[in-house]
């Protein structure tokens, strides 16, 4: 359901296997539309208490969740709650998938940026919240 670090762990795994990552194989571009039911549910639900892992936010919504942490039903239960955000949220169901895409970019970017101001209020003066979505590069590896 968070495709963010999804599609950046794929991309530093075929980094580490010496296989052209994400954007290589893209030529340089993000894949694209990615539908990030994580990013969707933080915007259109902000200010909602509790936690947004997968089962959590299948609960919201009423999406059944046969076997957490199986990747086929992780994806398919992350398929069916993309649809019933859309069926609850028609502002979001409205969006075609390229403005979706959009949206998703700068809601991240929003969120991060939050998240960032709150860690750092709360004491952490330093802390960084990286911003950029769907795929974030891995950090170059020292030596």
């Amino acid at each position: 359901m968070d495709n963010a670090f999804d599609l950046s762990l794929l991309s530093a795994e075929l980094r580490r296997y010496g296989l052209p990552s994400l954007r290589e194989r893209l030529g340089g571009l993000d894949p694209a539309p990615v539908i990030d039911p994580y990013t969707i549910d933080r915007s259109v639900d902000r200010y909602r208490r509790g936690k947004r892992n997968l089962e959590a936010v299948c609960t919201e919504y009423g999406v059944a969740l046969d076997t957490a942490h199986d990747a086929c039903a992780d994806a398919l239960a992350a398929a069916r709650l993309a649809c019933a955000i859309a069926v609850r949220h028609p502002k979001v169901a409205a969006l075609g998938p390229a403005e979706l895409h959009h949206r998703q970019i700068e809601w991240y970017a929003e969120w991060a940026a939050d998240f960032q101001s709150f860690l750092r209020r709360k004491g952490d003066a330093t802390a960084v919240v990286d911003g950029v979505w769907p795929l974030r590069e891995p950090a170059d590896e020292t030596v």
